[in-house]
């Protein structure tokens, strides 16, 4: 298996919210969970999400500890593991209060390790 260079991860894991954020973002909760195809795909791209942030290097997420890169894997493997008890309030929640902030830390993680590697 070829290691990805961590900026590449990061613009996965930035293109996976922008699809969340694209399916979810003129919906309501009510909205969200009678659409089963939209949350099937939100769901998808959460569990992307997860296994992404496995594949940044330690040296990065040490660094950027405010982060919890942990809770972010762990809510992939819960959605994979417990698929049928998932839980779409939480999902929504990670959704619409979570993933905004998120993506504002890849975005300045990424633009940081574009400015150490010209």
């Amino acid at each position: 298996m070829s290691e990805r260079k961590p900026s590449v991860i990061i613009k996965d894991i930035l293109n996976c919210i922008d699809h969340i954020q694209m399916y979810t973002g003129n919906l309501t909760f009510t909205d969200f969970s009678a659409n089963f195809m939209v949350a099937e795909a939100c769901l998808y791209n959460i569990q992307v999400i997860g296994e992404a942030v496995s594949r940044i290097p330690d040296e990065i997420k040490e660094t950027e500890n405010q982060i919890p890169w942990q809770l972010i894997r762990g809510m992939r493997n819960r959605l994979i593991h417990e698929y049928f008890g998932t839980d779409l309030q939480l999902v929504w929640n990670v959704i619409k209060n979570e993933l905004p902030s998120f993506r504002d830390e890849l975005e300045r993680i990424n633009n940081s390790l574009k400015i150490q590697n010209r």
